[in-house]
C-alpha cells in the first residue's frame, strides 16, 4: 500500500511543473542551509525530487544505452572479425601484389636493359647510316665527275675522230712521199754505185797501163 502511494506521488510530482523556477541565489544555497534541523527534510523537497527525476532519466537513458551495449558490441565484435578477414585477405593479396610487383619490376628492369641495348645498336646503325651516307655523297660526286667527263670526251669523240682520220691521211701520205723517196734514193744510190764502179774500173785499167809501161 505504501508503495502505491509512493509510486502516485512520484507520478503526481512527476507531472508537476514549477510555475516559476526558483530564484537564482536558493539553487546557490548548500543543502545544510536548506535542511531541518529537526526531521532533516529539506524545505525544498520539491525543487530535490525534480533534481532527482533528471538523475534517474540520466540513469535510465545511460542504462538503456549499455542494454543496447551489447548488441552494439557483437556487432562490433562481427564487424571486426569480417575486418580482420578482409585484414587477412587483404594482406595476402598485397603479399601476391608485392611478389608480382616484384616481378613485373624485373621485367621492368631487363626490358629497360634490352631498350638500351637496342639504342646502342639504334645509335652504331646511325653512325654507320652516317657513315655510308658520306660515302654515298663521295660515290655520287664521283659518278658526276665521271658523267662530266664522259660527257666532254663523247662531246669531243667527233672531233677526235676527223683529228685521227686527218693524221691517218697525212701518215698515209707522208708514207706514200716517203716510199717514193725511197725508191728514188735507192735508185740515186743505186746508179750512183754504179757510176763508182765504173770510174773504179776505169781508174783500175788506168793504174794497170802506168805499171807496164814503167
Amino acid at each position: 500500500f505504501g508503495g502505491v502511494l509512493l509510486s502516485k506521488s512520484w507520478k503526481t510530482m512527476d507531472r508537476h511543473v514549477p510555475m516559476h523556477p526558483l530564484p537564482e541565489e536558493l539553487q546557490k544555497m548548500s543543502r545544510n542551509e536548506t535542511v531541518c534541523k529537526y526531521c532533516g527534510v529539506s524545505y525544498l523537497i520539491l525543487h530535490e525530487f525534480k533534481m532527482l527525476e533528471e538523475k534517474v532519466k540520466a540513469m535510465e537513458e545511460k542504462v538503456k544505452f549499455y542494454e543496447g551495449s551489447v548488441e552494439r558490441e557483437n556487432q562490433l565484435q562481427e564487424k571486426l572479425r569480417c575486418l580482420s578477414q578482409d585484414f587477412d585477405q587483404c594482406t595476402a593479396a598485397s603479399e601476391s601484389k608485392t611478389e608480382r610487383i616484384k616481378k613485373l619490376h624485373l621485367e621492368l628492369e631487363q626490358k629497360q636493359d634490352a631498350i638500351q641495348n637496342l639504342y646502342e645498336q639504334l645509335r652504331c646503325l646511325q653512325k654507320d647510316k652516317e657513315a655510308s651516307h658520306r660515302q654515298l655523297q663521295l660515290l655520287r660526286k664521283t659518278v658526276e665527275w665521271h658523267r662530266s667527263v664522259l660527257t666532254k670526251a663523247f662531246a669531243l669523240l667527233p672531233s677526235i675522230r676527223e683529228q685521227l682520220k686527218s693524221v691517218k691521211a697525212a701518215l698515209l701520205g707522208n708514207l706514200h712521199k716517203w716510199t717514193v723517196l725511197k725508191e728514188q734514193t735507192s735508185l740515186q744510190i743505186y746508179n750512183m754505185s754504179k757510176t763508182a764502179l765504173a770510174e773504179l774500173s776505169s781508174l783500175n785499167q788506168s793504174l794497170a797501163e802506168r805499171h807496164r809501161e814503167n
